[in-house]
């Protein structure tokens, strides 16, 4: 909604794919060889801090700049949303690298917006009940606070996992760098969070992993190795008492393997050896940054 409200606050705010190719293209030149290899994806987009201003158009808009309405967009899908009045933090905003994927969220206002769910039938209906409820209206403070009050526990973000772990319940949990709807962070906050309750690291680790998947788009696609099976390494750490410490992906181009990548166990990132080619696994070690 956030996302929705942005775009639609000016009439020449939509970015349209071909402007955000463009933008896409920046970032990597700015912060793909960070990670050391120059591969046309962000390993841990983090650390990227590319300001779309530097694509601010000088004059006129053209078709490798951004205007200022563009820009702003652009930097509202990067920044957290915070409540108007306080500036808390309401929730995590998009990675750098994933900008081609946001074609039908920038260039439109947001598949989160538009669809029937997105755009209000669970806040109107089921929260609010309100069958004149409009999105455009949404407060993004004191609606917040109403939303919390009456969501009576639908949306849960319990961090005490203690009783589960201590039952021998395993958690693998992953998330796409590239995720244009759910902000990556999310995760990582989360996870962050469940080891600060718990307060032992190395017990949460031996029941929690985060598989941070780097080039990923929401649940499938992307430009990176998104191809991977998450089932038979929760079979192994369940049934063999063995903990993923990576996992391997594919990236297939026209039915074809033509990448493969470690996903590793946040916060290990896939380390470049300096030999063999970068398109297989076995070039790469999992390690912490």
């Amino acid at each position: 909604m956030w996302r929705r409200q942005t775009v639609e606050a000016s009439p020449d705010a939509l970015v349209p794919p071909a402007k955000l190719a463009v933008l896409h293209k920046a970032v990597l030149d700015a912060c793909d060889a960070r990670d050391g290899v120059k591969d046309g994806i962000l390993e841990d987009p983090a650390p990227c801090d590319f300001d779309p201003r530097k694509l601010a158009c000088k004059s006129d808009d053209e078709a490798q700049c951004l205007t200022e309405a563009q820009v702003r967009t652009v930097q509202a899908f990067y920044a957290p949303l915070v409540n108007p009045r306080t500036q808390a933090q309401i929730f995590r905003g998009l990675e750098r690298g994933g900008e081609l994927i946001w074609s039908d969220r920038a260039a439109n206002g947001g598949m989160v917006a538009q669809s029937a769910y997105g755009g209000g039938a669970w806040l109107g209906a089921a929260v609010f009940q309100d069958p004149n409820w409009n999105y455009k209206n949404f407060d993004f403070d004191s609606g917040m606070e109403r939303a919390d009050a009456l969501d009576e526990g639908l949306m849960t973000l319990s961090t005490n996992l203690q009783e589960f772990f201590a039952r021998g319940g395993k958690l693998l949990h992953y998330h796409r760098w590239s995720d244009p709807g759910i902000s990556p962070r999310s995760s990582i906050d989360y996870y962050r969070s469940v080891l600060n309750a718990v307060g032992r690291a190395n017990d949460v680790r031996n029941s929690y992993s985060l598989f941070m998947v780097p080039g990923m788009g929401h649940c499938f696609g992307g430009d990176g190795a998104t191809a991977f099976d998450p089932v038979s390494a929760m079979e192994r750490w369940v049934e063999e008492g063995r903990a993923p410490d990576r996992m391997i992906a594919s990236r297939w181009t026209d039915g074809k393997v033509d990448r493969t990548r470690p996903l590793c166990p946040y916060p290990q990132v896939a380390e470049y050896k300096r030999k063999g080619t970068t398109d297989n696994e076995e070039s790469f070690v999992c390690r912490a940054r």
